[in-house]
């Protein structure tokens, strides 16, 4: 009976594998749209006599009067049951623009942060969807379209783990066709509302759900069974995949923080010598956002002169050496007015017994020589200065080029101005040599990265 296998499936997910101790069992918050899936995942819950869940829907306002007759048959259906009830309405519209998202992208996010939201404060354990057979099979074909990697042939999973104090999202409808889903809202008289988008095929889904099943159907009448236990080998065979990755990533890839930022290094060589690189590399970059097209020029740049520069929609990938760095995109970056809240300066009298101590965060300078007070801003082109224990003059340029510093490492470079505007220090690198600690040194200036 669907009902017992429901509730076998709900009891697994949480982690409660039979009846026992119901008074433990954890609370849910469930996604209900009004739609056939939602409203029979609701119906289920209330029927296996769940101890602890209530019941959470959004209005995209996206389809007028639809929208809120969906909301409002949700609403009464809790009512009359006396369950607790959460709504909310979004300009999904207005979002999507915003962040130059598609619709359904921007109806994703802002529905998931808000159940999240719901789930931390009001103490829900998890969040359960909807989602079926169906959705499982027509995101295994879109992935399969758009390329993808074994991660994309697992479709969706029956429970998603985010990480931090999120909870977990699960699917105990995953294993149940839709077929089965709208028989079981017959059998029990169930109400629940049609969205006629879903008739359309202006989506890339709906065209997969309503142009080409009908064909796989004709060839297989069983093919979502057949795609479902093909999922799941896909799904044991990431497993196998994510503990050697996890071996050569150890290995081969570095992770470090440079001012706040998170900064990836991947050896090139070792990479190389792994065997399989491009696959490994697409597994690395995947993580950032890269695609598989990225992800395979990447590759191809491997063997290619250092400067390259690869991007996602959040991060960046130098080609640099014998390295490829990830980076994120700087929001908020510092204007040049705002550079000095950056690094603490003070002056005082030079002590007995002061020795300047190397460093690439604190620089001691001639206070008297420098003047006071100093300021900063980013190298600029033509910029020169004396590098301490050099006669010379060099570009800020060639000496980071010769100290062989990454493409973004030089972006955020900044020089320390004299009071007459003169170059006094390269920060993070070297002081000028004429504003240097003497023996005639009388007051220090200090000049300190803030951490």
């Amino acid at each position: 009976m669907l009902r017992e296998r429901f509730k076998e499936s709900l009891l697994a997910l949480t982690g409660r594998g039979s009846d026992s101790e119901r008074a433990k069992w954890p609370a849910l918050l469930l996604a209900v749209s009004g739609g056939v899936d939602s409203m029979a995942l609701a119906h289920l819950v209330h029927s296996v006599d769940y101890p602890r869940f209530a019941v959470a829907n959004v209005n995209f306002s996206l389809r007028g009067e639809e929208s809120d007759a969906d909301q409002a048959l949700v609403d009464r259906w809790c009512l009359e049951r006396g369950i607790k009830f959460f709504s909310s309405r979004f300009d999904t519209n207005k979002y999507s623009e915003e962040r130059g998202i598609s619709t359904q992208m921007a109806a994703r996010e802002l529905r998931l942060e808000w159940f999240r939201e719901i789930a931390q404060s009001e103490g829900y354990s998890y969040i359960v969807i909807a989602h079926n057979l169906n959705d499982r099979a027509e995101t295994l074909i879109l992935n399969l379209l758009r390329g993808t990697g074994i991660k994309g042939l697992s479709a969706i999973r029956d429970i998603s783990s985010p990480a931090g104090d999120s909870a977990p999202v699960i699917r105990p409808l995953l294993g149940f066709s839709r077929e089965e889903i709208e028989e079981y809202a017959k059998s029990v008289n169930l109400q629940y509302r049609h969205d006629k988008t879903n008739f359309e095929s202006h989506y890339s889904r709906n065209r997969v759900r309503n142009d080409v099943f009908p064909h796989f159907r004709e060839i297989n009448s069983h093919f979502l069974k057949t795609l479902e236990r093909n999922i799941e080998l896909f799904s044991e065979t990431g497993q196998i995949i994510d503990e050697r990755f996890a071996d050569i990533k150890k290995r081969i890839v570095k992770c470090e923080t440079e001012e706040g930022i998170k900064k990836v290094s991947v050896d090139i060589n070792m990479l190389k010598a792994s065997g399989h690189a491009g696959y490994w590399l697409f597994m690395i970059l995947e993580e950032y956002g890269f695609n598989a097209s990225v992800a395979s020029d990447v590759f191809e740049s491997l063997d290619s002169e250092s400067g390259k520069l690869f991007e996602s929609s959040e991060y960046r990938v130098l080609k640099d050496r014998d390295y490829l760095i990830i980076m994120p995109f700087k929001t908020g970056s510092l204007s040049e007015s705002d550079l000095s809240s950056s690094v603490t300066t003070s002056v005082y009298d030079l002590f007995e017994g002061f020795t300047p101590v190397p460093s690439d965060c604190i620089f001691y300078l001639d206070a008297d020589k420098t003047g006071y007070p100093v300021s900063f801003r980013r190298w600029r082109s033509g910029d020169r200065f004396r590098p301490l224990g050099m006669k010379g003059f060099k570009k800020v340029s060639d000496y980071l080029t010769d100290k062989k510093r990454d493409l973004f490492t030089k972006e955020e470079r900044m020089v320390a101005l004299s009071e007459s505007g003169e170059i006094i220090c390269l920060l993070g690198e070297r002081v000028d040599d004429r504003y240097k600690i003497t023996e005639q040194t009388k007051r220090v200036l200090e000049i300190k990265f803030r951490v």
